[in-house]
């Protein structure tokens, strides 16, 4: 029992690692990039004169960065609240397991075990 507690403790930890470790500050940047060139290419085959060509693209790098921006902020939210989540069941799953632990020692300290590990009666 306490061996499938501790199992899930740890895979609730490296959950928490890996949402800690995710960067959100490579999203601005690329929709900027990516939705810029976009439109710098579409107006240069469209032949915008080049006077157009770069308020436009400048226009475009403002507002993607706004965007992009935005959308930063949400998936950082986002990431904050599931990484508060997992913190809560992490610590909801290491009181379990102190609470069995004292159950445990409240009745005796012998360990239940599984039912492949209890003596079985004699078959005829």
């Amino acid at each position: 029992m306490n061996v499938n507690v501790d199992e899930e403790v740890k895979n609730v930890n490296s959950a928490n690692e890996d949402i800690k470790q995710f960067n959100t500050k490579l999203i601005t940047p690329l929709i900027v990039l990516s939705c810029t060139a976009v439109i710098a290419i579409f107006t240069y085959f469209k032949r915008y004169p080049a006077g157009d060509w770069f308020i436009i693209v400048f226009a475009s790098v403002v507002i993607f960065l706004v965007i992009g921006l935005i959308v930063e902020k949400m998936i950082a939210r986002f990431m904050e609240i599931n990484f508060e989540k997992a913190e809560a069941e992490r610590l909801e799953a290491e009181r379990l397991e102190e609470e069995a632990r004292a159950a445990m020692e409240a009745e005796g300290g012998e360990d239940i075990g599984t039912v492949a590990d209890q003596e079985l009666p004699p078959e005829f």
